[in-house]
């Protein structure tokens, strides 16, 4: 979402007056995400094959959250 210089990321640092890697370079820090960096597509897609695994056949009803540490919780 962030990383295409033509899609969405791209576009809110033209309007932000700013370059695209500026942009990203400072989105951690402004998001307040606590790994520093932004997730990669395939730590994502790692998760996905993992629950489509037998060894995750019994993970019923579960939120899996791949933010970095975005959202704080108590």
């Amino acid at each position: 979402m962030w990383t295409d210089p033509d899609g969405f990321g791209g576009k809110v640092a033209a309007a932000s007056g700013l370059g695209h890697g500026d942009l990203l370079a400072g989105l951690p820090g402004q998001m307040g995400i606590a790994s520093g960096r932004l997730t990669e597509p395939a730590e994502v897609a790692d998760l996905v094959v993992f629950l489509l695994s037998d060894r995750a056949a019994n993970i019923h009803g579960a939120d899996h959250v791949v933010d970095g540490g975005t959202l704080k919780t108590v």
